[in-house]
């Protein structure tokens, strides 16, 4: 997670200007309106992180949902339901929302996590 110290305490960057950057370096497919979309949704959800992964982190592919993970232990249906409804209100491309609790991963969700590209946006 990207980090900066300002005046001898360390920051979080914006996620609004790590998702900026991920997009210039050309890690993920995001195109104005969703990367904003997306930006918006995810505004004081609180997380360890989210990180990016499907088909819009290769460059070379066309098409496809956005797919998110979000690192928490809030409740997973209740976040979900609130981020996808937040990134829809601002803009109709699918999107799929996967919450999970970094401290109680189960064998399954690992074997699932070990298959993916994932690019961190927080």
């Amino acid at each position: 997670m990207p980090f900066s110290v300002a005046g001898g305490r360390v920051e979080r960057e914006p996620l609004e200007r790590r998702v900026a950057r991920v997009r210039r370096e050309g890690r993920v497919r995001l195109d104005d309106v969703e990367a904003t979309a997306l930006i918006a949704a995810l505004d004081d959800i609180a997380a360890d992180g989210v990180e990016l992964f499907g088909s819009r982190t290769d460059p070379s592919a066309r098409g496809g949902d956005i797919d998110v993970i979000i690192w928490t232990t809030a409740e997973p249906l209740e976040l979900s339901r609130q981020v996808s409804c937040r990134f829809f209100s601002r803009c109709e491309e699918r999107i799929d929302v996967v919450v999970m609790n970094p401290t109680t991963l189960t064998p399954a969700q690992e074997a699932f996590l070990s298959g993916l590209h994932r690019v961190p946006l927080s």
